[in-house]
């Protein structure tokens, strides 16, 4: 009867001390994930956009003063081009940041359990994922 009382409390004791697990949800993770690529991404349009502007400005109008060809069309073209890509990295940064914020909103944390009759081998906190939402 000892033997199998003790083989029940280290049971009881064992699933209590595996059940307090406190990583990151799944979904946190994959949110932040989420707004590092976003991030990412959103540089790689500014840089590239920047970049592509900037030799639009550099490339000089006349090509070839013989004959009289210039490069609108390639100017216009690089401009256009950077024009749009810096106006897609604003989405991306905006979405990045509502992403993160939206991770720090979600999180993993001990809440206290309310009971009228407390047990002694039952912990008083519990991991929860708690939600923040702003109003």
């Amino acid at each position: 009867m000892k033997y199998l009382f003790l083989a029940l409390m280290l049971s009881i004791l064992s699933f209590n001390v595996l059940g307090q697990n406190a990583e990151p949800s799944p979904l946190q993770l994959d949110l932040i994930q989420k707004s590092d690529t976003q991030y990412k991404a959103g540089l790689f349009f500014l840089g590239g956009g920047t970049a592509l502007t900037l030799t639009a400005l550099i490339i000089p109008r006349n090509f070839d003063f013989d004959r009289g060809t210039n490069n609108t069309r390639v100017i216009s073209f690089l401009g256009w081009t950077g024009f749009l890509s810096i106006s897609t990295s604003i989405p991306l940064f905006l979405s990045a940041g509502q992403n993160a914020r939206m991770a720090a909103r979600l999180s993993l944390e001990n809440q206290a359990i309310y009971q009228p009759i407390p047990f002694p081998s039952q912990t008083r906190n519990i991991p929860s994922l708690s939600l923040k939402i702003p109003l």
